[in-house]
């Protein structure tokens, strides 16, 4: 079932210089979404980003999920902030969006980024530490469509998560052979798996800081949900609680048969700390 390398079975879910080119018109190429998932209910979801990132004024966009994390930064991968080795530098994102392609949708913004701070530790060929911080030009207002998803507390940095239920989403291909992403926000109930577990069957490759997710029916993270989050939901706080930002699926395009993979938020909380000013707790 299984291939004898790591690179035969992953690779970056969404590496710019293979980016999908959207330009002015809505996205429409492969390698984009949530594989089996539902759509998700309106504003349920107030945190998610979408993220269209070019090098230059005129380059080809790429495009990304992220997450609002405080009210002018966004949490999303590395590996969406480059086009092959060259770092994006144009970058907007659209916040409180559900209807990816309704530019007049009710309560969205959009918002240019002033500052892209890539994770100093991050390796490209290892996806160690894949996370980006994206400094956006306005401070945000909260609102029913836009609002900060909570940071893991300094409690839960030693936590793994196992066997907990977990949410992600994006706007990523519903399935392999799909050539656009979702027009609609889509979501994926998954169980949080033991990192020795995931570990064994990506034959011990994984990066360390990672988190992985599963699903019943074999379903999982597809191409375009890259960057966007996984998240919790802690009854002790009743709270949703951001842990996990997308990596990596298999080369197929979708995570049908392979755990979902996602760097774990809260191993790197001191560095969100000092780039963002974010009080941790």
């Amino acid at each position: 079932m299984f291939k004898n390398s790591i690179l035969d079975v992953v690779i970056l879910l969404f590496l710019i210089n293979t980016s999908i080119s959207c330009n002015h018109e809505p996205c429409d190429t492969p390698d984009q979404r949530i594989t089996g998932g539902v759509i998700s209910q309106r504003n349920s979801r107030p945190f998610q980003v979408a993220l269209y990132l070019r090098v230059g004024a005129l380059g080809e966009i790429g495009f990304c999920g992220g997450s609002l994390i405080h009210q002018q930064w966004v949490l999303t991968a590395a590996h969406c902030c480059f086009h092959g080795e060259e770092e994006v530098t144009h970058v907007q994102a659209v916040l409180g969006a559900y209807s990816l392609y309704d530019r007049y949708e009710n309560g969205r913004r959009m918002i240019n980024v002033e500052e892209i701070v890539v994770h100093p530790d991050w390796d490209p060929s290892t996806l160690a530490n894949d996370l980006a911080l994206l400094r956006l030009s306005n401070v945000v207002q909260s609102s029913e469509t836009i609002g900060v998803i909570r940071l893991p507390y300094l409690s839960m940095v030693e936590s793994n998560f196992a066997g907990i239920g977990a949410i992600t989403s994006g706007w990523g291909i519903a399935s392999e052979g799909v050539t656009f992403i979702s027009p609609t926000l889509r979501e994926k109930l998954m169980t949080v798996m033991s990192d020795p577990l995931c570990n064994t069957i990506y034959f011990n490759n994984l990066p360390p800081n990672f988190i992985c997710g599963f699903s019943s029916d074999s379903s999982g993270t597809c191409k375009g949900d890259n960057g966007g989050p996984m998240t919790i939901f802690s009854n002790s706080m009743q709270e949703t609680i951001l842990v996990g930002v997308a990596t990596f699926v298999s080369t197929s395009g979708c995570n049908s048969d392979l755990p979902s993979v996602f760097t774990r938020v809260q191993r790197h909380l001191n560095w969100i700390s000092n780039v963002t000013g974010i009080v941790l707790d």
